[in-house]
């Protein structure tokens, strides 16, 4: 079972921005996360504070995305380096 992966706007936009072997990791990462959203290869932890959103990180840049189970769908909501993703 594949979890298809959306995208905020504003997440996608910050992932066409940046540099192609960025991205190219970020997106590897991801694909490894539609197999599996928990995957245990990935840096993941979950969010404190929220009940469902998870940060993955990858090199110095984070992925803050949720999860819905019933619609097998993982939401990327941002996407940033590492100080300012967590910055609302």
């Amino acid at each position: 079972m594949t979890y298809s992966i959306e995208f905020d706007k504003e997440a996608f936009k910050y992932l066409q921005k940046l540099d192609k072997t960025t991205r190219l990791r970020i997106v590897h990462s991801l694909q490894i996360l539609s197999e599996d959203p928990y995957h245990p290869e990935l840096d993941i932890k979950r969010m404190k504070g929220t009940s469902d959103e998870y940060r993955l990180r990858v090199g110095s840049y984070r992925v803050i995305y949720t999860v819905f189970k019933q619609e097998i769908l993982i939401y990327v909501i941002r996407i940033g380096s590492r100080g300012d993703v967590y910055k609302i």
